[in-house]
C-alpha cells in the first residue's frame, strides 16, 4: 500500500485538514485503502441550504435529513446506509472564501472524533489556499 493510502487508513490520524495534493491523487489513494470517497464542490454554495444540500447529495443522505447543522452531525456520525464501512474521505473542492466554512469545520471535526472512537477513518479535506485558514496540512 502506498504511503498516502496507508495514512488514510489510520483512523487516529484522520480529521479536518487543508488539502495540499490534487483531489484526484487523494481519491486514488483512498480507493486503494478501501475507503469511500466523496468529492463535494462547494464553490457556489454560499448559503446554508445549498451547502448542506451539496453534502447530502454527495453522501446520499436519507430523505428525512433536516437540513441543519445538528442533523448534519447526526448523519455524519451514522452513515450506515453507505455500502463502504471501512472509512470515509470527504474532499471539499473549491472551498475558497466560503462563508459556511467555520460552521462546517466544527461539525466535521466532531464527526472525525466520533469515528476515531469507532476505529474508522473519517477525513474532511478542504481545497483552499494557504492563507484561507489555520487548518493543518494534509498529507504531512
Amino acid at each position: 500500500m502506498e504511503p498516502m493510502a496507508k495514512q488514510l487508513s489510520d483512523a487516529q490520524q484522520s480529521g479536518v485538514y487543508r488539502l495540499v495534493r490534487s483531489p484526484e491523487e487523494v481519491e486514488r489513494a483512498a480507493q486503494d485503502a478501501g475507503l469511500a470517497v466523496f468529492r463535494i464542490d462547494i464553490g457556489h454554495a454560499r448559503n446554508k441550504k445549498t451547502f448542506l444540500a451539496k453534502i447530502a447529495d454527495a453522501l446520499q443522505f436519507p430523505n428525512w435529513f433536516g437540513g441543519n447543522w445538528d442533523a448534519l452531525n447526526d448523519l455524519l456520525t451514522d452513515l450506515e446506509w453507505l455500502t463502504t464501512k471501512n472509512g470515509y474521505v470527504l474532499i471539499f473542492e473549491k472551498g475558497e472564501n466560503n462563508p459556511l466554512f467555520e460552521n462546517a469545520k466544527e461539525v466535521l471535526q466532531s464527526a472525525a472524533e466520533y469515528w476515531k472512537t469507532e476505529g474508522r477513518p473519517f477525513w474532511a479535506l478542504f481545497e483552499i489556499s494557504d492563507s484561507a485558514d489555520d487548518l493543518p496540512l494534509w498529507p504531512t
